[in-house]
């Protein structure tokens, strides 16, 4: 089985996806890939040297130098996003095959922007994760994300309600972390997925 996690920015993906972890779920953490991805793929770093001037530092990407070129959001910037996409989806197929072949039984997939693409197509369900705006604010405010940032990854992303629309669970993360347990706790047995 495997299920995705999707939400908006700020909303306790990431504990979600360590909850399920306590079930036996091996999880597939696209931002750690793509951190990795930042210090030994040389086309994307090639990419971002030539397209982003300062952003390669001692061979590896800088992070906090390339999210000032994510504010242009331009041609070179979506570029570069379908080169980091792509080696994702490599990283993604080899995680699910290798996952596969020992017969894992849950899969979960912690993947930013898994609809808009067209990751959830390895799934077999979604699950939407939700806070109430005060709690999403603090966790923002708590990541440094600004106002304007935050506008822009909101426009590059579908909306909110069509991210529910498209879930087949939906956990909310506002009450407690004990709460949120629970929560995945009655997924994977609705599922029968204790492994």
């Amino acid at each position: 089985m495997i299920i995705s996690l999707t939400g908006g920015i700020g909303v306790g993906k990431s504990f979600v996806a360590n909850c399920f972890q306590e079930f036996g779920a091996v999880v597939f953490d696209a931002d750690s890939v793509v951190h990795q991805l930042y210090k030994v793929d040389k086309s994307i770093i090639s990419y971002a040297e030539k397209n982003f001037p300062g952003v390669v530092v001692n061979g590896e990407i800088d992070r906090t130098v390339l999210s000032k070129y994510f504010l242009a959001y331009d041609e070179n910037w979506k570029q570069f996003q379908s080169l980091v996409h792509s080696a994702v989806l490599r990283e993604l197929e080899f995680f699910i095959a290798k996952e596969k072949k020992i017969d894992r039984k849950l899969l979960v997939l912690d993947v930013p922007l898994l609809l808009e693409t067209k990751f959830y197509l390895y799934c077999d369900l979604i699950v939407f994760v939700h806070a109430d705006s005060v709690v999403q604010a603090q966790r923002l405010n708590e990541r440094n994300i600004d106002k304007e940032k935050l506008n822009l990854i909101s426009d590059v992303q579908l909306s909110i309600e069509e991210k529910r629309k498209m879930s087949d669970f939906i956990i909310d993360t506002s009450v407690s972390k004990e709460y949120v347990f629970s929560q995945v706790k009655d997924i994977v047995d609705s599922l029968n997925l204790n492994t």
